[in-house]
């Protein structure tokens, strides 16, 4: 990632800097994806070379794994850890934390690190804020590729009134973005039960706490 390239950048170093200040010696935290939790990760390398603290990652991305490797950040996994607790970024937040993520198609790991952790800082600056989820952007649904034609034809059942191919996953898997605009708390269940999907990019209900 091009750091020169990242909107907002300033306001998004300053939520970066905030959250590491949560780190402590020993933590095995859930590092997300996205510009934010790009910069974020930076900075949490930074204070751990610094103070010469050691730190496991369970990464969401490649991108973030070799952020994480450049400060020598141990490496976990879900199978062997467990997370004290996670950050991530947001591409839309309503008022009652629900969220769309993974427009940089990696909500798969990141749900699962949401799920396996007591809390997730959601970092965020004034733009990602909506009255209405939807608003801003589609929302990604992460496909098993030969079910493609199926899953875009149950998500036009759901109301998907635009569906978009966006190619694949670091998983191998399809990503679609389906336009939604009538998003309600059952929708995220109702994309989950359909065959071939894997992941989908709503985030309704989960344990989070917004930092902006």
């Amino acid at each position: 990632m091009d750091i020169n390239n990242i909107t907002n950048k300033e306001k998004k170093i300053v939520l970066a800097k905030k959250l590491s200040e949560k780190v402590d010696n020993g933590q095995t935290i859930g590092f997300g994806s996205g510009s934010t939790s790009y910069l974020t990760a930076i900075e949490i390398g930074k204070k751990v070379k610094e103070k010469n603290w050691k730190i496991k990652a369970i990464p969401t991305s490649k991108e973030i794994e070799g952020v994480c490797k450049q400060y020598d950040i141990e490496i976990g996994n879900l199978l062997e850890d467990s997370i004290d607790w996670a950050f991530d970024g947001a591409d839309e937040v309503d008022s009652e934390n629900n969220m769309i993520k993974g427009m940089g198609a990696a909500m798969f790991k990141e749900k699962l690190n949401m799920l396996n952790s007591p809390i997730t800082y959601i970092l965020v600056d004034d733009t990602k804020f909506v009255d209405k989820l939807g608003e801003k952007h589609p929302v990604p649904v992460e496909v098993f590729p030969t079910a493609l034609k199926y899953v875009s034809d149950e998500l036009k059942k759901l109301g998907a009134t635009e569906i978009i191919f966006k190619g694949m996953t670091e998983n191998n898997n399809s990503i679609l973005h389906a336009k939604l605009e009538d998003i309600d708390v059952s929708l995220e269940k109702k994309i989950k039960q359909i065959s071939g999907v894997i992941e989908s990019g709503l985030f309704m209900g989960y344990n989070v706490e917004i930092i902006t």
